[in-house]
């Protein structure tokens, strides 16, 4: 019962540390974990969407609890041109101190170096973009594209550095840039398109968005937690999720059916016991109160010795994790490990799973030797 315990709560840890590890991942090296966005901006994104008042509605959202950084970020389509090549690219205008104490963009750098904290002509491109540009840090590189007063955006950059992996879709378009360099760039003179909040606990977005948007207080905005931002995303997850639960499941049953047999058989031998207690004199409920207890008693014992395994198990798997021997890519980001997470929940449910199966499963022997006949009882070997 100890060992089903363990593997119960081992499963459960592992699964729930791997989907946490992969929404953090993806949350703060993409989305952070609420936008801020003018109204309709996610359905039909638009340059001229854009958000005012930047320092207040930071001031706001900085100063609610369990937040743990923003970031204010500029999009745009582009052309962009190294030498002879071209390719369509996507100006991402980010806040460089900003950016780097909220996101983990400064620790995506491949290659040369991240931005300047003032604004200069410089860029970072995403890995697959400068490979497609066939652009090397120090190179210069041509942007055209339209800005907000109607005048086409055209301007010459240098190259100092490159971010991400080339296997990352995101980045075989995308172009970095000094959010006021951006901004200059697209005549939008201290507006921005997002606002990027990152929080110190990522299962708390959508109760959190409601506070945040309580706090702005603009009805002309759109509050959304990443699993509205990244719908796609999320509901691969969540499609992926039933899939491991259905895994657990099992094991959850397996957990129980030994349970079940620890039960039976702890009874059926002692049948003659049973028929002792009887013929001196013990009541059918105080056999019956007997077998229950004691059952209950052994599954408390499996539980704190499987329970405190599984506790230092799932502890060094968040720490060491088990690393695959492939790595794998899922949502645009490459897996190399499975790790654990202690929670509450890889307990709880192999406590429950363990007790309530050991009292319904021991109800019907119980049963049977409450009733059984003393004399019959003490004749079986």
């Amino acid at each position: 019962m100890a060992g089903g315990v363990l593997l119960c709560s081992l499963s459960l840890g592992l699964s729930e540390g791997t989907y946490s590890n992969l929404i953090d991942m993806f949350t703060r090296d993409r989305t952070g974990h609420i936008q801020v966005h003018k109204e309709d901006y996610l359905d039909k994104p638009s340059l001229y969407k854009t958000l005012g008042n930047l320092d207040l509605m930071g001031e706001r959202i900085a100063s609610l609890p369990g937040v743990e950084g923003w970031a204010p970020r500029v999009f745009s389509p582009t052309l962009a041109a190294v030498g002879k090549k071209t390719a369509g690219a996507q100006v991402v205008g980010v806040h460089p101190l900003r950016e780097a104490s909220a996101t983990r963009l400064k620790g995506r750098v491949s290659a040369g170096r991240f931005l300047s904290e003032q604004p200069s002509g410089e860029v970072m491109l995403g890995r697959g973009l400068a490979g497609v540009l066939k652009a090397q840090v120090g190179d210069e590189i041509v942007l055209i594209g339209q800005a907000a007063d109607g005048s086409i955006a055209n301007d010459l950059f240098r190259v100092v550095g490159t971010i991400g992996d080339s296997k990352d879709v995101r980045e075989r378009i995308t172009c970095y840039m000094h959010i006021k360099t951006a901004q200059a760039f697209l005549a939008l003179e201290g507006r921005v398109h997002e606002l990027a909040v990152v929080l110190t606990d990522h299962t708390k977005s959508a109760s959190m968005a409601g506070v945040v948007r309580g706090a702005l207080d603009d009805p002309s905005l759109d509050v959304a937690p990443w699993q509205v931002v990244e719908a796609a995303f999320y509901q691969a997850m969540r499609a992926d999720l039933k899939g491991t639960w259905i895994s657990l499941g099992i094991i959850m049953a397996i957990v129980g059916i030994g349970v079940l047999n620890t039960v039976l058989m702890t009874i059926l031998e002692r049948t003659r016991e049973f028929g002792v207690l009887r013929a001196l004199g013990t009541r059918p409920k105080d056999v019956f109160k007997l077998i229950v207890l004691e059952t209950v008693y052994l599954s408390v014992l499996s539980i704190l010795l499987g329970g405190a395994a599984g506790l230092a198990g799932n502890y060094l798997l968040s720490v060491y994790g088990i690393v695959y021997p492939i790595p794998i890519e899922y949502g645009g980001f490459m897996i190399d490990r499975m790790v654990g997470k202690v929670s509450f929940q890889a307990f709880w449910v192999p406590t429950a799973i363990t007790i309530g199966t050991a009292v319904v499963v021991s109800v019907f022997p119980a049963l049977r030797a409450a009733r059984v006949t003393p004399v019959k009882a003490m004749r079986s070997s």
